[in-house]
């Protein structure tokens, strides 16, 4: 009986324990490595500046969202954030929320649960059957405010869907086949609005190396667009997670990497040794100068590439040409707004419609002496209506109004013409040229008098049509190239004056002699950025482990640097630019006491002293941003990223990432970063880069100078006395001549 017992007792334990260990599976299993849970606000996905809003009895708003190739969603949640007007009758009034042109929620506006911002919080789940690589979301509001007739326009009929309401990802990832037609994905996934975050692993690093690797971060950072692109460096082993590019010889490999030797420049894809589910993009040669090979080949040519290994022969890549960039607008002739944006993009139907948003890069070191404005021929088109229509066409840049054009005015123009059963007209708009910037916007906004309402008519019938002719044209043709510099605006915006070569062929990179990750990681985020700019590739870009004066003849200089200060930022250390703000935390920086009168005299003279590199940056800031005038090429640049270590090197560069708002003011000649505040502090000793010709030379020069002027106008006078002076007095002397042989 006691052996019974005995047995009996070893069987529970042994069942609570395959229990207890069940249980430790399972809960596991809920978090197991291969689940990921992340969230997409509205804003994100849509880039939305405000709120969106619905009017009306029945309106809906609608954003597109993708689904990475390389994930399955398990589960998909709608967190909404809404505001709705009070006088809505809750038993009549819900909001619709469409996947795919299919409701799939209504949630009801009668049992609102208000969040401390005042917005009302609710959470839908979607149906992940109807999820497809690319979706719409929709949010409809039917709206009534009475048991009456009512006007399907009233004041009372809103709602606003908040711009932080989200999308809540559950999804595990998919296995992809090593396949290079899939390029970029999976290490850019255009369906993805995040921020791309891709490790770049270089073995045995080299100069020749870190420009492959700049090659491709710029590669990247093109496709990235407004995404932004960090770029986490390693030299010696893979990440353990996700996806990532190998750069190096394959008898070089850091462990795990066992590659076969290539016969070439050579491109392959193959799982990441520490995940299965992830994709390592190996770019190999048996040489340097192979890897470089194979990095453009990827660069310019992925869209031709197949199967798991592609190999290249040598590249010949065709010189660019300045300010070519494929995301700058052309300077060298009119433009059409159908080359900007889709035609059907260009169209409006409705009476309040949503503006037209045209997105503009231009260089930015275009000069506005004696060009004020950028004319833009305007083509517009519109539903036939009457004069007692009251519409009118709006135009703006980056949200500040420029022309109101009243569209019963079309009768009056003479400058019409058919188009369908839409009659269209053309104006010429004169932009300013200061309005518009480097990265700038333009709306042109269709809206129309709503005409009164009978009682207890239908909804009304809103057939209207509104549209911006692609052969629209704006033109910055005759616009010269002239800026004064430094200027770290142009730097932080559009990575001027790097940038002015779309592949950065006039660029060199100088990382100091003993770099690290932080550094190299810093020097490729800032290519990333790069490419963000230009939409192309970095193929000219020169990278060098420190470097002499005389390899930098005819370059502009960008100088990364961390720890003690490299021989050379040394050598230009007068160069530097110095803190001219006088509040306390300037003084600190810069040493400049209110008092100093010497100083202000010498600044003031053009004769500014300059502290040496740490005075500026180790003594009160952890990283700065400065800009000067090469000292070896005149009208070249130098623009020194430097930090107190390679770490807060690099999250200085991230900064200008993440953090739009803080990157604006990197400014002037001189911007010190502490965490995540800027503060420019100086506008560094003016030079000028570009040409406005002969002719407009002359005249900026006198215009600057005019006390040059003067002396011109004096020196001429004398030139012009002594003339005459000579003419007469030899006619003089003739003349008395003349009379002594006449005596």
């Amino acid at each position: 009986m006691t052996k019974f017992y005995f047995c009996l007792g070893l069987l529970i334990i042994a069942l609570l324990a395959g229990a207890v260990r069940a249980q430790t599976i399972y809960a596991g299993a809920d978090k197991r490595p291969d689940s990921t849970h992340y969230a997409l606000a509205l804003q994100q996905i849509g880039n939305l500046d405000d709120d969106l809003a619905l009017r009306g009895v029945d309106d809906r708003q609608g954003l597109p969202f993708g689904i990475r190739s390389d994930q399955h969603v398990k589960r998909l949640q709608l967190d909404l954030a809404y505001r709705r007007s009070p006088a809505l009758i809750e038993q009549l009034s819900h909001l619709n929320v469409l996947l795919n042109g299919e409701v799939v929620s209504t949630i009801s506006l009668s049992e609102p649960r208000h969040d401390e911002d005042g917005w009302n919080r609710v959470k839908a789940d979607l149906p992940t059957q109807l999820l497809q690589p690319y979706n719409q979301l929709a949010i409809q509001l039917i709206a009534h405010y009475t048991l009456r007739c009512e006007d399907p326009v009233h004041p009372d009929l809103w709602a606003d869907i908040g711009k932080q309401s989200r999308l809540i990802f559950d999804v595990e990832p998919l296995v992809l086949p090593d396949e290079l037609g899939l390029l970029p994905s999976p290490f850019f996934d255009p369906r993805d609005v995040r921020r791309l975050n891709l490790p770049i692993v270089i073995s045995g690093v080299t100069d020749a190396r870190l420009e492959a690797a700049g090659v491709l971060a710029s590669w990247f950072g093109a496709l990235a667009g407004y995404r932004g692109a960090h770029f986490p460096v390693s030299t010696d082993k893979l990440p353990e997670h996700g996806n990532a590019v190998f750069i190096g010889r394959a008898a070089e490999g850091v462990a795990g990497m066992n590659l076969p030797e290539p016969v070439g420049p050579t491109v392959t894809i193959r799982p990441n040794p520490n995940d299965p589910t992830g994709k390592m993009l190996i770019v190999t040669g048996r040489n340097d100068e192979e890897i470089m090979s194979a990095a453009k080949g990827l660069a310019l040519g992925a869209q031709t590439l197949s199967g798991a290994t592609a190999q290249f022969n040598k590249l010949q890549v065709e010189p660019r040409q300045p300010y070519d960039a494929p995301n700058w607008l052309p300077t060298n002739r009119p433009v059409t707004l159908g080359e900007l944006l889709p035609v059907d993009d260009l169209t409006r139907r409705g009476r309040a419609a949503p503006p037209i948003s045209i997105n503009l890069n231009l260089p930015p070191d275009l000069s506005n002496w004696r060009i004020k404005t950028v004319p833009i021929k305007l083509r517009y088109q519109q539903s036939t209506t009457s004069d007692d229509d009251e519409g009118a066409l709006n135009v703006s840049v980056n949200h500040t109004h420029i022309a109101r054009f009243p569209l019963a005015d079309r009768m009056k123009t003479g400058q019409q013409w058919m188009s369908g059963d839409l009659s269209a007209i053309q104006r010429t708009v004169h932009v300013p040229l200061d309005k518009l910037g480097s990265l700038a916007s333009m709306q042109f906004q269709f809206g129309y008098r709503v005409p009164p309402q009978e009682e207890c008519r239908n909804s009304l019938l809103d057939s209207r049509r509104s549209a911006i002719d692609p052969e629209s044209t704006i033109d910055l043709s005759g616009i010269p190239h002239h800026i004064a510099m430094p200027d770290l605006a142009a730097f932080s915006t559009s990575g001027f004056p790097f940038t002015r070569m779309a592949d950065l062929s006039e660029t060199i990179a100088i990382v100091p002699a003993q770099s690290g990750p932080s550094e190299y990681g810093a020097l490729l985020t800032l290519l990333g950025r790069a490419g963000r700019v230009t939409g192309y590739p970095a193929t000219g870009i020169k990278v060098k482990h420190g470097a002499e004066a005389a390899d930098l003849v005819g370059k502009d200089i960008l100088l990364i640097e961390s720890g003690k200060p490299s021989p050379l930022l040394t050598q230009w250390a007068d160069r530097l630019p110095q803190a001219e703000r006088s509040d306390n935390h300037a003084a600190a920086v810069s040493g400049w006491k209110p008092g100093d009168i010497i100083t202000r005299l010498s600044n003031l003279l053009g004769t500014r002293t300059h502290p040496s590199p740490t005075a500026v940056s180790a003594r009160s800031s952890p990283a700065y941003f400065a800009g000067f005038e090469s000292p070896v090429s005149s009208s070249r640049s130098v623009i020194v990223a430097r930090g107190k270590d390679g770490q807060q090197l690099l999250s200085a560069v991230e900064l200008l990432i993440d953090n739009e708002a803080q990157a604006q003011r990197v400014q002037g000649g001189l911007s010190i970063v502490y965490d995540n505040r800027v503060e420019s502090v100086s506008k560094g000793r003016t030079y000028y880069v570009g040409n406005l010709g002969f002719y407009q030379t002359t005249l900026w020069f006198f215009g600057r100078y005019p006390l040059a002027l003067i002396a011109v106008y004096l020196l001429g006078a004398l030139l012009a006395g002594a003339v005459f002076y000579s003419i007469l007095h030899a006619r003089a002397r003739q003349r008395l001549r003349i009379q002594d042989s006449d005596e």
